[in-house]
C-alpha cells in the first residue's frame, strides 16, 4: 500500500506575506519610515505593534517605558541636542504624546535644521541637568520641572508638574531651586507655580507638608542650582 503524498500547500502571494511580517528581533520600536505601507498596516492590524508617537510604534511584547519613548523620538534629537520641557515630561511619565518634540541646544550653539515634528530652544545646561537613556540625552526630572514651570503657562505646567511627582520629583527641592533663580524670563512664574505644587496636599490623608512651601523656601540651605536661560 503506497503512502499518500502530502497535501500541496499553495504559495502565499508576496503581497499577503507583507501584511503579516514580524518585527525584527531585538527592536522595541518600529518606525513607519523603515517599513512599507503594507508592512505597517499588517503590523497594526495584527496587534504586533502599538503606536507610541507620530510614525513610531512599540513592539507589542515590549512594555512602554522611558527607553521606548526615547527610541520613538531619537531620530529628531541631534547629537548636541537634549529632549526637554513638556516632551521630557512625556519621556519620564508617559501619557498622551506631544504633537512636536521639544529639543534643547546650548545657547549660541548651531541649531538643527527646521523639522515639522520638532521645536528647538536654547538653554544653559550643566551635566547635572541631563541624563542619558539608550544614548539619547534627556533633562532630569528636576530640570524638566524647572523648565516646565518657567516656560509654560500655569494651566499647562501644573498638571505636568503633578505628574512628575509620580516619578520622583522632589517638589520642595524644585521650589527651592526656583527661589534661587534671579532675573530672566519666566522666573517669577516658575517660583509661584513650583511653590504651589510643593505646598499642595500630597499625602493620602490630605495633610499639608509641615510649614508649607514658603517656609521650606525661606529656610533652605540647599546649594544654588545652575542658572536656567
Amino acid at each position: 500500500m503506497s503512502t499518500p503524498a502530502p497535501p500541496v500547500v499553495p504559495a502565499v502571494p508576496r503581497a499577503l506575506r507583507q501584511l503579516r511580517p514580524g518585527p525584527r528581533p531585538g527592536r522595541s520600536v518600529v518606525h513607519r519610515a523603515d517599513v512599507s505601507s503594507l508592512e505597517w498596516a499588517g503590523l497594526l492590524r495584527d496587534g504586533l505593534i502599538t503606536p507610541v508617537w507620530g510614525g513610531a510604534a512599540r513592539v507589542a511584547a515590549c512594555t512602554e517605558d522611558p527607553a521606548v519613548r526615547v527610541a520613538a523620538l531619537a531620530a529628531l534629537v541631534p547629537e548636541r541636542g537634549v529632549i526637554g520641557r513638556a516632551t521630557a515630561v512625556w519621556v519620564h511619565v508617559g501619557g498622551p504624546s506631544p504633537a512636536r518634540a521639544d529639543v534643547l541646544v546650548r545657547t549660541r550653539a548651531r541649531r538643527p535644521d527646521p523639522h515639522p515634528d520638532r521645536r528647538t530652544h536654547e538653554a544653559e545646561l550643566s551635566d547635572a541637568d541631563v541624563l542619558t537613556i539608550d544614548g539619547v540625552r534627556v533633562t532630569t526630572v528636576l530640570r524638566t520641572a524647572l523648565d516646565v514651570a518657567r516656560w509654560l503657562p500655569p494651566a499647562q505646567s501644573l498638571p505636568l508638574l503633578r505628574a512628575l511627582r509620580d516619578v520622583g520629583l522632589d517638589t520642595g527641592r524644585a521650589a527651592r531651586a526656583a527661589a534661587s533663580l534671579h532675573g530672566g524670563r519666566g522666573v517669577r512664574r516658575a517660583r509661584h507655580v513650583l511653590a504651589q505644587v510643593a505646598d499642595e496636599r500630597t499625602t493620602a490623608g490630605g495633610e499639608r507638608a509641615p510649614g508649607g512651601a514658603q517656609a521650606r523656601i525661606a529656610g533652605s540651605s540647599a546649594p544654588r542650582d545652575p542658572v536656567i536661560r
